[in-house]
């Protein structure tokens, strides 16, 4: 298939345009998987896409070993085996699944036996050959095939329709999610890969709607519709707005029940990432979108959450007198808060370990070089301790040029400064106005045009 005809097919399936038949709304109703291992050793069992961490299957005290879990439709789970091994497993409320796992390998009975052998024989992985670059037109096309390959050895598998569907929908996302967010993992993870992409790169997700209820069964479907939007707007694809963003969002989805969905998780992110001074403004914006029964549920908890979060950090609320700091550049000349009195600071917590701060890093300087004359200063607050944190501190930083300061706060994640932010994670950027008060704690990343768009509003005021 020519690439035309394998971004075509890539857009036809995302547009998600709800064809063929739908999931059942079914009851919650407990799946249970048991293991019957006749090899020796530790295996888990996770929620495909989980990012809480594996879950160490123990014996019950009948010596049973079983996992059990509450589901209301079909999804995806993970079984890692003794060995290692990563085996995908597909669930249906009520099922009854079993795994064994022996020194060939790993066989599936009972409920969906079929279904599972088939997962663990086609599975979708990226393929890298050599000879070709990273995410190159030519990459697109071969892995496009690959996909091709596995959606035909699932429509002639005599598998259950539904099924089918299902997984169709999941390998196009597999290979979606790849090509979202593969070119910024690699240049995280692996900056010696270096990536050259089209200009078009990025124009399959164009036309994408989210048009179909069956994309919130997908793993990890948040955060795929959430990077779509985000990427849209570093393309100028969609308006970007601090404000408004989440509306913007809303009328992008088509279907009622994914944008519902997606509102709710997205409100639940802004307070999962800590308080946001706006998330009243924000559910005002979007509630007339939220109109799934499913969704309206979740909401009580989540005005719930809010007014307990923010109690939990009312000593940094906007308008709250920003807590004062001291800190030193490599050279150990001292700054405090005072010295950038009458001026908005722009405060990037990270350290020389976190992965996305470093990713952040060329983001934050190109926005302080561009905004270098306006009434604001940009300050990089390491909180490595340690001589030989300290030491690679100084090394990363001692080169740099540009409209950005570079300092350390003393005492790190233990210090005074840390601990009056609430900062229990990196990177953290902190927007303190000219007035010595805080205007977002938790603010965007610089790789977000969001916080961009903040600052030259704000800057614009004084």
């Amino acid at each position: 298939m020519n690439k035309i005809g394998c971004v075509f097919l890539i857009l036809t399936v995302l547009a998600f345009a709800g064809t063929g038949c739908q999931n059942k709304t079914t009851s919650v109703t407990k799946a249970r998987v048991e293991f019957k291992n006749t090899v020796e050793g530790n295996f888990f069992f996770i929620p495909e896409g989980s990012t809480a961490g594996y879950t160490k299957i123990d014996p019950d005290s009948l010596g049973n070993y079983a996992y059990e879990v509450e589901l209301k439709e079909p999804g995806y789970f993970r079984y890692v085996g003794v060995n290692n091994n990563f085996y995908l497993v597909y669930l249906t409320p009520g099922a009854r699944v079993e795994i064994q796992e022996g020194t060939d390998g790993v066989v599936f009975a009972g409920d969906h036996a079929a279904e599972n052998m088939f997962l663990s024989k086609n599975v979708y992985l990226g393929a890298v050959p050599e000879d070709i670059p990273l995410y190159s037109a030519e990459w697109v096309s071969l892995n496009s095939e690959k996909v091709n390959r596995l959606i035909k050895n699932l429509e002639t598998s005599g598998l259950n329709p539904d099924f089918i569907r299902l997984q169709t929908l999941k390998y196009h996302c597999d290979f979606y999610l790849q090509r979202l967010n593969g070119p910024t993992n690699t240049a995280m993870f692996a900056p010696q890969l270096k990536i050259e992409l089209a200009d078009d790169f990025y124009d399959f997700m164009k036309e994408i709607y989210f048009s179909d209820s069956s994309l919130v069964q997908m793993p990890k479907w948040f955060n795929m519709i959430l990077g779509t939007f985000e990427q849209m707007e570093k393309k100028g694809w969609i308006e970007v707005s601090p404000d408004k963003y989440m509306e913007i969002y809303a009328k992008r989805i088509k279907n009622e029940k994914v944008r519902s969905m997606f509102l709710v998780e997205l409100l639940n992110f802004t307070l999962q990432k800590g308080f946001a001074d706006d998330f009243p403004a924000y559910l005002e914006g979007v509630r007339p979108y939220i109109t799934h029964p499913e969704a309206l549920k979740a909401l009580p908890a989540l005005e719930t959450r809010y007014r307990e979060s923010r109690e939990a950090h009312k000593t940094i609320l906007r308008g709250q007198v920003a807590p004062e700091f001291k800190a030193v550049d490599v050279k150990g000349k001292e700054y405090t808060s005072a010295d950038f009195k009458g001026r908005v600071q722009v405060l990037d917590f990270w350290f020389t370990g976190c992965v996305p701060c470093r990713a952040e890093m060329p983001y934050m300087e190109k926005l302080a070089d561009d905004m270098k004359g306006e009434n604001i200063v940009f300050i990089s607050m390491s909180v490595d301790t340690g001589d030989e944190l300290m030491a690679l501190w100084r090394k990363m930083v001692k080169n740099k040029k540009g409209a950005e300061l570079q300092l350390n706060v003393p005492g790190g994640f233990k210090s005074d400064l840390v601990k009056k932010y609430l900062i229990h994670g990196v990177p953290r950027i902190v927007i303190v106005d000219e007035e010595g008060k805080i205007v977002d704690a938790n603010a965007k990343r610089p790789s977000d045009p969001k916080l961009r768009m903040q600052l030259e509003q704000l800057t614009q005021k004084i």
